[in-house]
């Protein structure tokens, strides 16, 4: 039976040079201190190219962009800022991206 674990927040801004605003990896290390976590085998679902599929890199789990929010933006006139990454699934919207980890879950 698959679990819902809590959710990590960063409080800071990028002025306060923190380490657990995404992309750093600052909020999965504690997620990853508090739960026996396997990236290899996680996923990070975003909007955000900049942020959501660098962090994905960064920890080695998969990157899913989510096109609803900003994703749409992330694949156009942003793309040059994490132009080195592919996400492992481009999804229309959250739902689409859960069925895609279901599926590749298996």
């Amino acid at each position: 039976m698959h679990t819902l674990m809590p959710s990590y927040c960063c409080p800071h801004t990028d002025a306060d040079y923190c380490a657990c605003r995404k992309p750093l990896t600052g909020m999965v290390d504690t997620a990853c201190k508090d739960f026996e976590i396997d990236l290899k085998n996680s996923y990070v679902v975003g909007d955000m190219g900049m942020s959501d599929m660098v962090l994905a890199r960064n920890i080695g789990a998969k990157g899913i962009l989510v096109l609803t929010g900003v994703g749409k933006g992330g694949l156009n006139e942003y793309r040059y800022t994490w132009q080195e990454i592919e996400p492992s699934f481009i999804a229309d919207n959250l739902l689409d991206a859960a069925k895609y980890i279901v599926k590749d879950a298996g």
